[in-house]
């Protein structure tokens, strides 16, 4: 692949995912294989599956180990430099969110580019953006994200769709990539800042 603005979009998306997945290790302590590990998962596990699903093979990061080299570099800069608790969970949550937009529209075009339905390439593209983080957390011992309430989800279906919604509409395909994870970034920033989450139905121990 070229360096062509999605394949540059692609390795920021997989350098902050790594960020994010270093930072949580470092959060947990771990030792340097975890770092490397932890630091995968985000970065090319949604991807994986995406692939799989839509039987793109080899998958992404065997065709081109960049994704592979990048991510794990992320995880060594992570393991000498961040020794600040409170400004790991800070910056981890933040990373998460830059790269949960950029994925889920990268995945969205990766998913369109094979031929299927909008409604399969927004899967796609939800699917590339949780699923690594998902993982991440489930190895650190921790409820993911996107099963706590949190805005995490919605704001992957919202770039996704921005993403569709501006490429019907005429933009060219970069246009489109901005516009859709501007609109993720937003809606998960806005979670974060304001501590949005969705609505809730069950029963209280007093009912």
């Amino acid at each position: 692949m070229s360096l062509e603005p999605l394949f540059i979009l692609e390795m920021v998306g997989t350098a902050v995912f790594a960020i994010s997945g270093a930072l949580a290790a470092s959060r947990a302590n771990m030792d340097l294989f975890g770092f490397s590990v932890l630091a995968l998962m985000p970065a090319i596990g949604g991807g994986t599956l995406r692939d799989i699903v839509l039987g793109r093979t080899p998958v992404f990061w065997i065709e081109n180990t960049s994704y592979v080299a990048v991510a794990l570099l992320a995880a060594l800069g992570v393991y000498f430099f961040a020794d600040r608790p409170g400004f790991r969970r800070t910056l981890l949550v933040w990373m998460d969110a830059v790269g949960l937009a950029l994925f889920a529209v990268l995945g969205t075009e990766i998913a369109l580019n094979t031929g299927v339905s909008m409604l399969i390439a927004v899967m796609m593209g939800v699917i590339t953006a949780v699923l690594g983080g998902m993982i991440r957390d489930i190895i650190c011992n921790e409820i993911p994200l996107v099963l706590t309430g949190e805005i995490y989800a919605t704001a992957a279906f919202v770039a996704s769709i921005a993403y569709i919604a501006a490429i019907e509409l005429g933009a060219n395909t970069t246009l489109s990539l901005v516009i859709g994870v501007v609109a993720g970034f937003a809606v998960r920033g806005a979670g974060i800042v304001f501590h949005l989450s969705l609505p809730r139905v069950g029963y209280r121990e007093d009912d």
